[in-house]
């Protein structure tokens, strides 16, 4: 027995108006072939659903109660049409966002705020994680975010933005009323860094090794939050990436640029073993809206040592300046649509 959609659609129809003539015209049928089609389903299913008095069709019980739980399915169905439409049109579905500290409180929590006003019924999720390359990787978020670049065969890395490392103390400190802070200024100096394995130490580590600088070196932290969070209560002085200070959200901490620039590349991650969510790239549009308009200086909470470059050319060389390039100056070539495979290390995320 193998009933299709159009024998249960003919039935329907048949039972909702009574008369073989009626249903055969709401479906654009001729009488004889409705009459073929719903003597084909009563074979097919070895019911009698039909008595046949002066040649008309009296339903039965069976056919009485089979029409219920026909009718039943095929809202379901309905129901089934209605939800794709409303995924196709973005409004129904769940986005989840993986993102590192530096960028999740900030960038990316702007534009998923936005992002959920402007789609209600869309279903979001944000966890600020210091493993985003593990859960892209687990899939079990839809996108990731981070200052790690990374080179790994099931994931696809695209470079969103560059900015520049800043010095971050309180604006009581002698160094405050500097527009730019140098190596040497920091001599001696109570200094936070990241902690040994990361990639921002060495980086910054390698500035100060090379003018033969020391610190004084007690504190340790994993990301740019802790950092401010410690620096703004008095402890020290550090040099973070900007995004966790641009928008002023730790009382009585300043950012001075730093020179020789390091400059922090910013990442969006996706998994290449899952295809991107129309969700995923609208929500991926917003932010990038949000990146240019800050790379274009329309957001007035940016702090004046913010600066922000979109990508425009690859290079992991050392440029005439000295500058540290922590990662791809990336040309905006291959994006998250235009996926062709990469390889390599991972990084831990800040």
């Amino acid at each position: 027995m193998r009933i299709t959609h159009r024998q249960l659609e003919a039935y329907i129809q048949f039972m909702e108006t009574g008369s073989v003539t009626a249903a055969a015209e709401r479906m654009g049928l001729s009488q004889p072939a409705m009459s073929k089609i719903l003597a084909g389903l009563e074979i097919d299913l070895a019911l009698t659903l039909f008595e046949r008095k002066r040649k008309r069709l009296i339903p039965t019980h069976q056919a009485q109660l089979l029409y219920k739980e026909v009718r039943r399915l095929f809202a379901s169905l309905s129901d089934v049409e209605r939800f794709a439409r409303d995924l196709r049109d973005l409004r129904s579905g769940e986005l989840r966002v993986v993102s590192a500290a530096s960028i999740g409180h900030t960038l990316v929590a702007d534009a998923l705020v936005a992002f959920a006003e402007a789609n209600p019924a869309i279903s979001v999720t944000l966890d600020v994680s210091s493993v985003v390359g593990s859960d892209v990787l687990g899939q079990n978020v839809d996108i990731g975010f981070s200052v790690s670049h990374f080179h790994h065969p099931d994931l696809l890395t695209e470079p969103l933005f560059h900015a520049d490392a800043v010095c971050v103390m309180r604006h009581d400190h002698p160094l405050a009323s500097r527009a730019v802070v140098g190596p040497r200024d920091l001599d001696g100096a109570e200094f936070i860094s990241f902690t040994r394995n990361s990639r921002m130490r060495h980086l910054t580590d390698a500035v100060f090794e090379q003018q033969r600088i020391s610190r004084k070196m007690r504190v340790e932290v994993f990301s740019s939050v802790e950092a401010n969070a410690l620096v703004s209560r008095g402890l020290g002085i550090a040099i973070v990436e900007p995004m966790t200070v641009h928008q002023g959200l730790w009382p009585g901490l300043v950012a001075r640029r730093f020179e020789p620039t390091i400059t922090f590349t910013f990442n969006a991650i996706v998994s290449r073993n899952r295809p991107v969510s129309p969700l995923t790239r609208a929500f991926l549009a917003e932010l990038r809206g949000r990146i240019a308009a800050l790379a274009r200086g329309d957001d007035p909470r940016a702090a004046a040592s913010l600066s922000v470059r979109l990508p425009q050319r690859r290079t992991r060389d050392r440029n005439a300046s000295g500058a540290v390039v922590t990662d791809e100056e990336g040309e905006a070539g291959k994006t998250i649509e235009d996926d062709d495979g990469e390889e390599g290390d991972q990084h831990a995320d800040r």
